[in-house]
């Protein structure tokens, strides 16, 4: 009873901060809220660099732009963040995803990729005692004789089945971790910017999670920041791009790049792993090629 009665309470509180979010959100020139998802777990550490990236970005605009807030939502789904922003509901008013040929018509992109496409150079978890296989994969043939586990609902999903590989789905986040152990598929592909936070958070308690050695899976894979396409989204992501293209003039884009990602590229040793391509029919032409100061190049480390 005591229980359902602080669930009650705690459920009580979130909606009625969610609720002043979507107020203060709504008042022309009130505060900016910015309202994005909340971690799948208490491991998950995936999107800190993201927020940081962020907070910066609004930091920087305080005095042209005024106060701002940073908020969670509820937990929601891919599919559901895109649904709640199409639709302006307010209970999500930023996201943090991949682009694609729908997002590019019903959302506003702040058109720069936030993670410089690091997540783009997938490395592999694999069980252990599996390398040798790995160490035989000469090319994407090779890859299309094994199964890889990603969530339901992923971007990455259409990619990978578009190019001819077998994926296997999980609903659950942290279930695809046990699910890849338990032998429910061969490889769970991650991104350079989140694999070793998961296999380091993982590895005591999935003794036979390991990190493949040798290859990288590189596709296009541009990571914006989204917003609803009403007048408040456009005033969002007005300001959020104004911040992030201060920072790219004053370095510190560059500087919380390094100290997040750096450490992740030369213990990954990404330049010297064999790399296999596949395309993204996602990616579209919209995406901004040409600045070479928004994509990562392991080869060069810039």
């Amino acid at each position: 009873m005591l229980f359902r009665a602080s669930a009650g309470l705690i459920a009580s509180g979130l909606f009625l901060c969610a609720a002043l979010a979507r107020a203060d959100s709504a008042v022309p020139g009130g505060v900016m809220v910015y309202t994005h998802h909340p971690p799948e777990s208490a491991r998950d550490v995936r999107y800190d660099y993201q927020w940081e990236v962020l907070r910066t970005a609004l930091d920087r605009t305080t005095a042209a732009w005024g106060p701002y807030r940073l908020a969670t939502s509820e937990p929601m789904t891919e599919r559901r963040q895109s649904y709640e922003l199409r639709n302006g509901s307010g209970r999500l008013t930023v996201m943090y995803l991949g682009t694609t040929p729908e997002f590019e018509k019903e959302l506003l992109p702040v058109r720069i990729p936030v993670d410089r496409n690091l997540g783009g150079y997938g490395i592999f978890l694999v069980r252990a005692g599996e390398q040798a296989r790995f160490d035989a994969v000469r090319s994407l043939d090779d890859l299309k004789k094994m199964r890889f586990g990603l969530g339901l609902g992923w971007i990455d999903v259409e990619v990978f089945r578009w190019n001819g590989l077998a994926v296997v789905t999980g609903s659950s986040y942290e279930g695809l971790f046990e699910m890849l152990v338990n032998g429910r598929f061969d490889a769970f592909p991650r991104g350079a910017v989140e694999i070793l936070d998961e296999y380091d958070r993982r590895k005591a308690e999935l003794r036979d999670l390991r990190i493949e050695e040798r290859l990288v899976l590189y596709y296009p894979l541009p990571m914006y920041f989204w917003f609803a396409r009403n007048p408040e989204g456009r005033r969002l992501a007005d300001r959020a791009d104004a911040g992030m293209r201060l920072m790219l003039a004053d370095g510190s884009y560059d500087a919380i790049f390094d100290r997040y990602q750096r450490p992740k590229i030369e213990r990954l040793r990404l330049k010297d792993r064999r790399t296999l391509r596949i395309e993204n029919p996602l990616a579209g032409p919209e995406t901004p090629w040409q600045d070479v100061r928004l994509w990562f190049d392991p080869r060069t480390y810039r």
